[in-house]
C-alpha cells in the first residue's frame, strides 16, 4: 500500500454539487482544491481525499476568539460609517461586550490589547513568554508606560466619537490591537429547517440529526422564554402539535387510556362465521368502535388528544402495576 500527494500550485474552482451526496452538499457549495491525496492498496486506487477552502464573509452567528480563549459570536453588523472613531479617525473593527470578562477572567486579553497598541505605536516586538513580569513590576504598568510615553492613555482608553450623531461619548473607551481568529462554528454550516419528515418509532416525536432530516430541538430554556412572553399556544403548536400529537380513546368512567378496545360490531342477523358457510373475510361486520375492557361498555369512551409521550408513560407505569388515572372535561 502506499499514498501520494499533490499540491496544487493554481487552485481550480470546482461546483461541488456535480460529486458531493446530498447530505454533504448543505455544508459546501462550491471551492477551491488545493489539493489531492491518493491511497492505493494492492495497485489499485482505494481512496482518493481532496482538501479545498471557499471563502466566506463574516455573518451574525459566526463564532469567533481571541488567544486568550475569550469567545464570542458576531451578534451585529454595522457600516463603517456608523462605528464609533477616534480623534485620530480609527476606527474599531470589532467592538467587544465587556460583560465577557467578569466570567472568563481573560486579564491576558487586555494586557494582550495594550500590548499590541504599544507594539503598533513604537514598532518595537515584546516578549510574552511567561514568568517576565512580577508583583513589583506588572504587565499593565510597564506597558501603561510605554502608552503614557507616546502620549496615550496609561490605561489604554481613548475619547471616542459616535458615528451616528458625532457627539464624544461620556467615558473613555478601552481602545487596542488584538488577534482575534474565526472558528469553525458557522451558521452557513449549522443552518437546520423543516416542516415535515422522519419521526422515531417509539416516541413519535421528530428524529434529531441535521443530515436526516431531523427536528430542531425547543428545549427547556426556549419554553421558558415563550411562556414569559405569554406567547401560551406557541408553545402548544411546537411542543405539541408539530410533535406528538395522538388520538387516543379514553374511558371517562375509570379514566383509563390503556383499557379501552376496538371491538367489531356485528350486523343484526349477520352469520359468525362458524355458522356462515362460505361466507369470506368481514362480510359481517358493521364498523369499529371502542369499548373498554373493564367497564364492559362504550357508552363512557370519548376520543381525545393527548402527547403520546404521555400514553407511553402510562404503558411504562401500567407495567410496574402504577395506575394513572385521568379526568376528562367537555371544552
Amino acid at each position: 500500500s502506499c499514498c501520494c500527494a499533490f499540491f496544487l500550485k493554481h487552485p481550480v474552482f470546482y461546483d461541488l454539487a456535480c460529486f458531493m451526496p446530498g447530505h454533504v452538499l448543505g455544508y459546501f457549495i462550491g471551492g477551491l482544491i488545493v489539493a489531492l491525496v491518493v491511497a492505493c492498496f494492492r495497485c489499485s486506487i482505494s481512496h482518493v481525499f481532496y482538501y479545498f477552502y471557499s471563502m466566506r464573509k463574516p455573518t451574525v452567528g459566526d463564532k469567533f476568539a481571541s488567544r486568550a480563549g475569550q469567545k464570542g459570536i458576531c451578534s451585529r453588523l454595522y457600516a463603517a460609517e456608523d462605528l464609533p472613531w477616534t480623534d485620530g479617525g480609527l476606527v474599531p473593527d470589532i467592538i467587544f461586550n465587556p460583560h465577557g470578562f467578569p466570567s472568563r477572567m481573560t486579564i491576558a486579553m487586555m494586557v494582550e490589547c495594550m500590548a499590541g497598541k504599544g507594539a503598533a505605536i513604537t514598532g518595537e516586538c515584546f516578549d510574552a513568554s511567561p514568568f517576565r513580569f512580577n508583583e513589583k513590576q506588572t504587565s499593565i504598568d510597564y506597558f501603561g508606560s510605554i502608552l503614557e510615553k507616546a502620549g496615550y492613555n496609561y490605561y489604554g482608553t481613548e475619547t471616542m466619537f459616535s458615528g451616528v450623531t458625532g457627539e464624544p461619548m461620556e467615558c473613555g473607551i478601552f481602545f487596542g490591537v488584538i488577534h482575534y481568529q474565526r472558528l469553525r462554528h458557522m451558521v452557513s454550516d449549522k443552518w437546520q429547517v423543516r416542516s415535515t419528515g422522519p419521526v422515531d418509532t417509539i416516541t413519535r416525536q421528530p428524529i434529531k440529526g441535521r443530515r436526516c432530516g431531523g427536528g430542531v430541538r425547543f428545549g427547556e430554556m426556549e419554553r421558558d422564554g415563550v411562556m414569559a412572553h405569554g406567547t401560551s399556544l406557541l408553545v402548544q403548536d411546537r411542543l405539541f402539535n408539530c410533535s406528538d400529537k395522538a388520538r387516543i380513546s379514553m374511558c371517562k368512567q375509570c379514566g383509563s387510556v390503556l383499557t379501552p378496545v376496538i371491538e367489531l360490531k356485528r350486523r343484526p342477523g349477520a352469520l359468525t362465521a362458524a355458522e356462515g358457510a362460505g361466507a369470506r373475510g368481514n362480510q359481517g361486520l358493521a364498523g369499529r368502535r371502542p369499548i373498554c375492557a373493564i367497564c364492559q361498555t362504550p357508552r363512557h369512551v370519548v376520543v381525545t388528544h393527548m402527547p403520546f409521550t404521555c400514553l407511553m408513560l402510562a404503558t411504562q407505569l401500567a407495567a410496574m402495576n402504577v395506575k394513572i388515572q385521568f379526568s376528562v372535561k367537555a371544552v
